[in-house]
């Protein structure tokens, strides 16, 4: 009995720390159903290198920031366009520059590296 104890004393924390990562900066489904689907219409329509592609990259701005940082900064990406005085908060305050060069880097970034079929057509031209 005492050595289930023992054994139980070191495998239940050692579960914890390996469960916390995982669900770390876990972005609902929801929204990365949404954001597949956005990036494949922006990239030609629904095909397999398409969805593979911005899946990876939603998978890799999720390990970089956390939901609540990505809405926020999303926000500033999608709204930089408003027109008038109320779109000049998203334009041009530091927050909204910050928030959205973050975001921006990390997609950039990660298109590069999970549209691979694109890097190879392009070095065989």
């Amino acid at each position: 009995m005492q050595a289930v104890k023992r054994i139980s004393a070191l495998i239940v924390p050692a579960l914890l720390l390996l469960a916390t990562p995982a669900s770390a900066n876990d972005f609902p489904t929801l929204e990365r159903v949404k954001y597949v689907q956005e990036c494949m219409a922006l990239k030609g329509g629904p095909t397999y290198v398409n969805m593979y592609g911005c899946s990876c990259v939603i998978d890799k701005i999720a390990s970089e920031m956390s939901f609540e940082d990505y809405v926020h900064a999303d926000a500033f990406v999608r709204l930089r366009n408003m027109r008038g005085e109320r779109g000049g908060y998203f334009r041009s305050s530091k927050d909204s520059r910050s928030a959205r060069k973050g975001l921006l880097a990390i997609r950039e970034e990660a298109e590069q590296t999970c549209f691979v079929s694109q890097q190879v057509t392009a070095a065989a031209n």
